[in-house]
């Protein structure tokens, strides 16, 4: 039983071909003593070939050729036709046939779909009617399954479903669209702040170099490169141009503080972590406005070096 079963699962994974699923090449290989087992392999492609061919007269052939060949038994026929006829029937998924019914509920609500989607995590469609002006859960219910009807009868004047099916659908409706209604949409997972925004001190830093020159004022790049290269610390070169190192700590204080705080304006960072940032941006400014850089002498050819 155990090779009938293997041999029905690899014929049934060759497709609905003529000669590869119902030819004699592939049903040949389940022998005389196929058993019942047959129809439930060979029934889900047989649909597909109830579903190309309305009548069932072209699969209705090749059974009765097999039958003719003994590769399998007229009440294997009879029972793979019944089968397939069923499968070729089952219910239609209603997604299948209705609209989209999260498309309809914006609608209703006078929202565009982007707008509904950001209003559900955490919540229901049915309370976000209730909450709406002039709409409410009944009302969204009442649309939903106005369009929903209105989408059956379409598809069925189109003969896209059958009777049976139209009615298996409606039956269901009501169900469908109350637990789509009162569904309450996941919460998105909180984004936390980025580890490069939260730990980077010198993301708020900026150019403190330029931020010091437009303290200093009248005093450019060069000059102050120059004075840096001669062993002057930052802190030195504002006293001695009546800023006061003091002055200029503020002045790189308060534009690092500034990004900080529009950082926490943004949700990039927490408060906890603009506080931590402060006090690290602090240590910072203050390293870099006392730093003493190697004095380096100028020679005859343009050239510095150290002494």
């Amino acid at each position: 039983m155990k090779s009938l079963r293997q041999k029905l699962m690899l014929a049934g994974a060759l497709g609905v071909g003529s000669v590869g699923l119902f030819g004699a090449a592939a049903l040949g290989a389940f022998g005389s003593d196929a058993s019942s087992t047959v129809v439930s392999v060979v029934a889900p492609a047989a649909a597909a070939v109830m579903g190309e061919d309305k009548t069932g007269d072209k699969l209705k052939q090749l059974l009765d050729g097999l039958v003719s060949k003994g590769v399998i038994t007229q009440q294997q026929e009879e029972a793979i036709l019944a089968a397939a006829k069923d499968a070729s029937t089952k219910h239609v998924r209603t997604p299948k046939v209705v609209r989209d019914l999260l498309g309809e509920s914006a609608k209703y609500l006078g929202l565009t779909q982007k707008d509904l989607v950001t209003k559900l995590p955490g919540t229901t469609l049915g309370k976000v009617a209730d909450s709406t002006p002039n709409k409410n859960k009944v009302g969204l219910v009442a649309a939903l399954s106005t369009a929903a009807n209105e989408d059956i009868t379409k598809a069925l004047s189109e003969k896209k479903i059958t009777d049976d099916q139209a009615k298996k659908l409606r039956d269901g409706l009501a169900a469908e669209i109350s637990t789509f209604v009162d569904r309450t949409w996941p919460t998105r997972p909180a984004v936390a702040p980025r580890a490069a925004a939260g730990s980077n001190v010198k993301a708020f830093l900026g150019d403190m170099l330029q931020t010091a020159r437009d303290y200093l004022g009248g005093v450019t790049m060069q000059d102050l490169v120059t004075a840096m290269r001669s062993g002057k610390s930052l802190g030195d070169i504002a006293n001695e141009k009546g800023k006061g190192r003091d002055g200029l700590v503020a002045a790189l204080t308060l534009s690092a503080n500034t990004r900080i705080d529009k950082a926490v304006a943004d949700n990039k960072v927490t408060a906890d972590q603009a506080a931590t940032l402060k006090t690290k941006v602090a240590t910072e400014i203050a390293t870099f406005v006392d730093r003493k850089y190697p004095a380096k002498a100028t020679t005859g050819n343009g050239t510095t070096t150290k002494p």
